[in-house]
């Protein structure tokens, strides 16, 4: 019934962030429309790297593990103790954010000695610093955004920071929508919206905080659950945020090549961050504050068998997406970004870095439900060792393959990475709490394989029959729709007639036929 009870959580979330995702499209395609894949865009996307890094390894990422396992513990002791213990942490992540924000933004035109390609074309540093400052700021309100979700989480109550996405995302659409047609660079609407954006993020938090009688203060006692806290930062930033330090490694080496390189992998990291947003992270926000409780209470069981269901359900959801994004790609890139100033080339080169970086999702999703089980046993170092092996594997990987495969094998490098950190990771796990791939999660592994395979098959004869590119655009649109449908149809009856346990409790659970304890 815990299963149960967290896949329908999970799944709740999931759509309220599938919301948050189609409006992250609708962003992605006005940005698209603005910018293409431009020296502008190019810098937008380098300058708004720089924040969304930090958040995860400042901010959101290294904090939210951290924080919650610690703050769990609090919530049920006394309530002076909580408050101690939250508004000292508010008092010291406040200041630090501070210091963080104001030395980045003087230090900004350090970048120029870093981006020798850019340097080529006139304006394009000067525009990636200028955004850079611009954008930054959004790091401070971002982490105190995070800071009232694990707060919240830590409560069991997870809707309202879910919703938090949307915000960004409509705030950015309303100032490019707004503003860009009348601004000579429309990039800097964009990064207006971002940073109010930020600020709405936070704000919209703190009446759901009031509810539960916190409201953030000053205070300058630093409890020992707050040095706790910064001491499990530390090592879980880099641990938390692999994904994103690949992905700057990624882009600075992807500076070097041809102009809108740095752009098309964005973009294509645009749809592979839809998957994960949707439904991985989904699941991994619901299991931490579950598997903290019980590593608590020292149930080392019950922990195994919610981290086998969340692995099953990552297999679930990722493998069919694999799939689907390799077969579709030219039709699904085209019907989401193929406007104004996103030309058929644009098209080409996110599609052959979709193919690459479609590959590894799997691995990601993975990793990212395995690290909760370390994070929620209080062991950051592990994740960190495991993290810097996997920077390294793709560090090295994107110079060689950089050069034969172009931007394909610096996507094709964080795949593999993915894969490799998944793998150490799984094998310290279980020498340590026991088994954890049992038969039934190989078992379910290997059908939603076979029923994937299958998918991929009927889908690639559906798109030669069907001739999606030659008809109009909406047409195009109707069939990609369609035949996206078409593929999770057949999915789900084949993992139905191979009797996937797992299949059949996630569509209950989705049908609401299950009802939580």
């Amino acid at each position: 019934m815990e299963n149960r009870h967290i896949a329908k959580t999970a799944f709740g979330m999931s759509g309220i962030t599938f919301v948050s995702r189609l409006f992250g499209l609708v962003r992605e395609w006005l940005r698209g429309y603005l910018l293409g894949t431009s020296h502008s865009s190019d810098a937008f996307t380098l300058a708004f790297l720089f924040p969304n890094l930090m958040r995860r390894l400042v901010g959101e990422g290294a904090l939210m593990v951290a924080f919650i396992p610690v703050v769990s513990d609090y919530v049920h002791r006394d309530r002076e103790e909580l408050e101690d213990f939250v508004y000292g942490f508010f008092t010291v992540l406040f200041c630090s954010l501070i210091a963080i924000v104001g030395v980045t933004v003087a230090a900004a035109p350090v970048l120029k000695f870093f981006l020798p390609e850019f340097a080529r074309v006139p304006g394009k540093v000067d525009l990636t610093v200028s955004l850079t400052r611009l954008m930054f700021p959004y790091l401070f309100f971002i982490s105190l955004a995070a800071l009232s979700q694990g707060i919240l989480n830590a409560y069991k109550v997870f809707i309202p920071s879910a919703t938090t996405p949307i915000l960004l995302n409509i705030s950015i659409i309303t100032a490019g929508f707004l503003l860009g047609g009348y601004m000579r660079e429309p990039a800097y609407a964009l990064g207006i919206g971002v940073l109010a954006g930020g600020v709405l993020q936070f704000f919209f938090q703190v009446p759901f905080l009031s509810k539960r009688g916190i409201r953030y203060r000053f205070r300058l006692k630093v409890s020992s659950g707050v040095k706790r806290v910064f001491m499990l930062m530390v090592p879980g930033a880099l641990g938390a945020g692999v994904y994103q330090v690949n992905a700057l490694v990624s882009q600075f080496i992807a500076a070097f090549l041809e102009e809108g390189t740095v752009a098309a992998l964005r973009f294509s990291l645009t749809l592979i961050e839809l998957v994960l947003g949707i439904f991985i992270i989904s699941i991994t926000t619901v299991i931490l504050p579950v598997l903290s409780e019980k590593a608590s209470k020292g149930d080392r069981e019950g922990m195994k068998k919610n981290l086998s269901f969340a692995l099953r359900l990552c297999v679930l959801i990722t493998l069919p997406s694999t799939i689907g994004l390799m077969v579709l790609r030219h039709e699904v890139i085209t019907m989401l970004f193929r406007y104004g100033r996103f030309t058929e080339n644009s098209v080409r080169m996110v599609a052959t870095a979709l193919v690459y970086h479609a590959l590894g999702l799997a691995g990601i999703g993975g990793t990212r439900v395995l690290v909760q089980m370390f994070f929620s046993m209080k062991d950051m170092k592990t994740p960190v060792y495991i993290a810097a092996g996997a920077m390294i594997v793709n560090l090295v990987l994107c110079y060689y393959l950089a050069r034969p495969l172009r931007l394909g094998g610096i996507a094709l490098a964080g795949s593999i990475s993915s894969y490799c950190q998944f793998i150490f990771l799984i094998i310290i796990l279980q020498r340590r709490v026991g088994r954890i791939v049992d038969r039934r999660t190989l078992l379910s592994s290997m059908k939603s394989l076979l029923s994937c395979a299958l998918m991929g098959v009927v889908l690639y004869y559906l798109r030669g029959a069907l001739g999606v590119m030659d008809g109009t655009r909406a047409t195009q649109a109707l069939l990609t729709v369609g035949m996206i449908g078409a593929g999770v149809i057949v999915f789900i009856l084949v993992n139905l007639s191979l009797k996937n346990r797992d299949i059949i409790e996630l569509i209950r659970v989705i049908a609401g036929k299950i009802r939580p304890e």
